[in-house]
């Protein structure tokens, strides 16, 4: 919010300032001070700079990261700026502000990160945001810019952001919960599905991402937790490089090279042939698109194996994913809607010919699958 007013106290700290002949605010006409040139008696604490920039009209957005040693704010940009605010950051005891950049003058908000190294720019986007990720210490910008439909919410370690997005494409509404991690090129999926909006709550220190899901057909919202974390089969995650499949389950593999034929892949993949297990990893991306296992070692992170009843199975999946409603028509049993925006499959020692299967709780695993709804030419 804009601060409108002007105190009196404020006033006569500004008159004293200039006296002194100390710029603290850009655009002032005195030269600044050398760094480190500043009296002890004149250093600026967090309290003169909260005077100092309250005391000015044309400053708004005024946010202190988490340790109280550096603010972030906005101010009017001049007429050169073509309409365009600016942003600023000022450090405990330095004599003014340091310029980070222009802004929209429709920026939403600023946020910090928990430990105070990073902070974000939220500047609208259409009916969401575009969010720069810029270092507090050297001001540089991050070179993905993740897009939101609210501010992304921090982790806990200040390692990665998590927010909704949304996509419209040939008339149908995509929302997704989305995760990106400082440093990385993209971010990832932690849900993906048609009709459905998701917005970010808050991430707490156990690794709990909170968040409302909303049903766009039914106009049902729910309020979800649900943990940071990637399924698997015997320690193989969907994005997996080689050496992390390698270190999972080994070098005693078969490789078959692409054959020019993706399947429902999203790109041509190479296949590496274990005993009871096939990996399939893409071409460019280098990365685990799929793995199925029909080892006797298989097991997911949930500690679910090969052999398991179906009772066992459904006791641990049933309460925490949904076997969701297949586009060809029909409910998926005995295959859950995952972390990632990933699929879990699971085979039983049922009749191959009956359709739609009949699961009995006796029946036994016999195979397990860990994909992309889209390579199971399906999607939820």
């Amino acid at each position: 919010m804009r601060k409108l007013s002007i105190t009196i106290g404020s006033l006569l700290l500004s008159v004293a300032l200039i006296v002194t002949g100390c710029s603290i605010l850009p655009g002032s006409n005195n030269d600044p001070k050398p760094p480190g040139s500043t009296n002890n008696s004149q250093e600026m604490t967090k309290d003169k700079i909260d005077s100092a920039l309250g005391g000015n009209k044309d400053i708004f957005n005024i946010t202190w990261s988490p340790d109280n040693t550096q603010v972030l704010y906005l101010q009017t940009g001049n007429a050169e700026k073509k309409g365009l605010d600016e942003a600023y950051l000022w450090q405990v005891g330095e004599e003014k502000a340091q310029f980070v950049r222009d802004v929209q003058p429709t920026t939403r908000s600023l946020s910090w990160s928990p430990d105070s190294n990073y902070f974000i720019i939220s500047e609208k986007l259409g009916d969401g945001s575009s969010n720069g990720i810029i270092n507090a210490e050297t001001l540089k910008e991050g070179s993905f810019k993740p897009t939101s439909m609210h501010t992304p919410v921090w982790s806990s370690d200040s390692k990665a952001i998590a927010y909704g997005s949304e996509f419209h494409g040939y008339g149908d509404i995509w929302g997704s919960l989305e995760i990106y991690t400082l440093g990385e090129e993209d971010s990832e999926y932690f849900w993906r599905a048609k009709d459905t909006y998701y917005k970010v709550e808050s991430w707490d220190q156990e690794g709990n991402i909170n968040y409302t899901e909303e049903d766009i057909l039914s106009k049902e919202t729910k309020k979800k937790s649900t943990k940071n974390i990637r399924p698997s089969i015997s320690g193989v995650h969907l994005g997996d490089t080689r050496e992390q499949v390698i270190a999972a389950l080994g070098k005693n593999y078969k490789e078959t090279a692409p054959s020019g034929e993706t399947g429902h892949f999203p790109e041509q993949v190479y296949r590496w042939d274990y005993e009871g297990y096939k990996v399939f990893i893409g071409e460019k991306s280098g990365a685990v698109l799929e793995i199925t296992a029909s080892s006797p070692d298989a097991v997911t992170n949930l500690g679910v194996k090969m052999g398991d009843s179906a009772e066992k199975l459904f006791a641990a999946y049933r309460s925490k994913y949904v076997e969701p409603e297949s586009i060809h028509g029909g409910t998926l049993y005995g295959i859950f809607k995952v972390e990632g925006a990933a699929a879990l499959a699971f085979n039983f020692d049922t009749d191959p010919a009956q359709y739609p299967r009949q699961i009995k709780p006796t029946n036994k695993i016999t195979g397990m699958t860990l994909t992309y709804p889209e390579i199971m030419d399906d999607s939820f």
